[in-house]
């Protein structure tokens, strides 16, 4: 594991007195609500929260939305012993619920990505620590992988949608299960990782697969060539990581320090190198308790600490900048390029 005990002294070096600067905005935002169980849509261009999508008592986690715009995908999580079984679909122009696809019994759909037709996913079912292949026009599981881990949780795809990474809390593992037909019965890796593997991220060129180990404070690197462990991270302690376009790598949560600052650090994928940290306005909770979404050339932050919606411009480097006021335990997001029609285009 790389030690960077180093970074904390480069982080806050890097933390120069920045404004927001308005950002141009477009398209729309869906934000999973923990509380109440619900689906926030904003309108992008003028920040504001249009309607609330109901859910129900299975409260929704995470989120996905189609490469063509068209659909959402959010799961029935549900908690403590009253796990959910649907996945629901949503169309996001007209901004309403169109399905809900029945997962089975001992399902809990958790984390979902888009493969690119924009017809099918893959979600996760946690309590059965496996895996579905779904068509969403279609309302059908088409198969399903066991991972071989425990508490499997989240998911990520390949970018060209031969294979899921799946990170299960549970077994602290990476799983690896071929997606493509030339492959579709070639057994599954199963890499070791770290105690509570949660957060992942495929690099965009596909060669790496970051995974955050919640339990030990480390991030491992994963080369997607050999599925090795081939360089860690350590002293940061958080549950997601997202990919920007340019192939830096963003996690909420600083570098070993024991401040009661709350940040998002920047690193160069390929060398794992720190490259700045933005620091994130105060809070009581000592959690960061952000989510991350890379879009549009923006990075959007969920942060249920603070009840915030907001969104920043990595190129410019600048502070976060306000969306939308949202104190219902903000989670999982999703974009759309498409404006609601109730709006217009």
């Amino acid at each position: 594991m790389t030690r960077l005990f180093f970074a904390l002294t480069l982080l806050l070096s890097t933390l120069v007195p920045v404004l927001a600067a308005e950002t141009e905005l477009s398209g729309t935002l869906l934000v999973a609500n923990r509380t109440g169980g619900s689906i926030s849509v904003i309108d992008l261009q003028t920040k504001t929260e249009i309607t609330r999508l109901p859910i129900g008592q299975h409260i929704p986690h995470e989120m996905a939305a189609s490469p063509d715009g068209r659909w959402a995908v959010t799961g029935e999580y549900g908690s403590g012993n009253n796990p959910g079984r649907h996945l629901v679909v949503i169309d996001i122009a007209a901004a309403e619920i169109v399905s809900r696809i029945d997962m089975g019994p001992n399902t809990r759909p958790h984390s979902i990505v888009f493969l690119s037709d924009s017809r099918h996913v893959v979600t996760t079912i946690e309590q059965s620590s496996a895996i579905a292949l779904v068509d969403i026009i279609d309302g059908k599981i088409i198969r399903t992988w066991p991972t071989g881990g425990e508490d499997s949780h989240m998911v990520r795809l390949a970018p060209d949608d031969s294979r899921a990474y799946i990170a299960s809390r549970g077994s602290g593992t990476l799983s690896v299960i071929w997606l493509d037909e030339e492959n579709a019965n070639r057994p599954r890796t199963v890499i070791t990782t770290g105690r509570r593997a949660e957060g992942i991220a495929v690099s965009p060129d596909g060669q790496q697969i970051w995974v955050a180990n919640q339990g030990d404070s480390t991030i491992s690197v994963v080369d997607a060539q050999t599925l090795e462990v081939i360089a860690g991270i350590e002293g940061i302690t958080t549950n997601r990581i997202e990919f920007l376009p340019n192939g830096q790598a963003v996690v909420p949560g600083g570098i070993n320090t024991d401040s009661m600052g709350r940040y998002i650090t920047f690193f160069d994928g390929p060398t794992q190198e720190v490259l700045r940290s933005l620091q994130l306005p105060s809070s009581d909770d000592l959690g960061t308790g952000v989510r991350l979404l890379a879009a549009d050339d923006v990075l959007f932050l969920a942060d249920s600490a603070l009840g915030e919606i907001t969104v920043v411009a990595p190129a410019a480097e600048n502070a976060t900048e306000f969306i939308s006021n949202n104190p219902n335990n903000v989670d999982g997001m999703a974009w759309s390029p498409l404006r609601l029609n109730v709006l217009g285009d």
